[in-house]
């Protein structure tokens, strides 16, 4: 790969259209961004490449992104990892620093990738009833917001 700065992010995403915007986006924001479409795509950039960190879709083709994130650990355990997710509150997400819905602003989602860039340690809270774990409990859940038929 040519000019590659510190702050390589691996995003993992098997929705092409999904992964293509949110590629373009974190590039536009300064970026500089691996994108691919399958878990073992993803474990192997990340032994390869030097990843600073990894978004992963909670659903993949075959797996969750926390699945794909456990996997990881066993490769890379300092690499953070943040996962996104359609639903305000997926399932497990015991192998994952932290969790952001896909809905949330833009200016949230680069708030979470600085912090977790800065390399601030992970305090993972206690596991409890069926190991899911939630996002930071200081952060409320953002409005939904509803799309137009027709919109872009």
């Amino acid at each position: 790969m040519a000019h590659i700065k510190d702050d390589l992010i691996l995003l993992v995403d098997d929705d092409i259209t999904g992964r293509s915007v949110r590629t373009l986006v974190l590039e536009a924001n300064g970026h500089h961004v691996l994108a691919v479409g399958e878990a073992q795509s993803a474990l192997r950039a990340l032994t390869s490449e030097p990843i600073r960190l990894v978004i992963v879709d909670y659903f993949l083709d075959g797996l969750t992104g926390d699945e794909l994130a456990r996997q990881m650990r066993l490769v890379k355990a300092d690499v953070p990892i943040l996962l996104l997710s359609g639903s305000d509150a997926p399932g497990v997400t015991e192998h994952v620093d932290d969790y952001l819905s896909k809905l949330e602003p833009l200016a949230v989602i680069e708030a979470k990738i600085a912090e977790l860039l800065r390399g601030r340690p992970m305090t993972r809270p206690p596991l409890h009833g069926g190991g899911a774990r939630r996002g930071p409990e200081k952060q409320k859940p953002m409005p939904r917001i509803e799309r137009k038929t027709g919109s872009p």
